[in-house]
């Protein structure tokens, strides 16, 4: 399980060790690591529970469904779809990145999974109505969300101009 992404993670963490260890020996070390280990405490369980209901979504969701709804020939209406999707994506990304690994490994588009992560990104509608409308003011945010709405279509149909496999 050494790929690239977690060879990247340890060298950035022996970096960070390191720098800590010369600013403030092993007291100083000790007190990140501890405030890395309350975090892991934190969220661990939540990740681990989000990856678990991620498999058992890959398996319950048809990969000929997702094939022909967000796969190569999905066309604009993949794209749309897939914007409305991360639109509606509640919560933060313990729910929207394992979803996406959903739709990865079981066939969608490059484009369509960049699309449904621009929109959650973007476009949540949960915290629209949450965050930005009471601390922001219907105004602004509904301009916001307004001048946004197409960007993730736009976003998937330049990995599609880019990508091409």
């Amino acid at each position: 399980m050494l790929d690239g992404g977690l060879l990247i993670v340890l060298g950035a963490l022996a970096v960070l060790a390191g720098i800590a260890y010369a600013k403030g020996g092993a007291v100083l070390l000790g007190q990140g690591l501890g405030r890395g280990g309350e975090l892991l405490l934190q969220f661990g369980l939540l990740i681990a529970i989000s990856f678990l209901a991620a498999g058992v979504a890959e398996v319950l969701v048809p990969t000929e469904w997702v094939r022909a709804n967000f796969g190569q020939e999905s066309g604009l209406r993949g794209l749309v779809i897939a914007t409305l999707a991360g639109a509606m994506t509640p919560a933060g990304p313990f729910t929207a990145m394992p979803l996406a690994a959903v739709f990865v490994r079981s066939g969608a588009a490059t484009s369509v999974v960049v699309a449904y992560l621009t929109a959650w990104s973007l476009l949540a509608l949960h915290r629209l109505v949450a965050w930005e409308v009471p601390i922001l003011g219907a105004r602004f945010a509904l301009l916001r969300f307004a001048v946004s709405i197409l960007l993730p279509i736009l976003a998937g149909l330049a990995v599609r101009l880019i990508w091409r496999s």
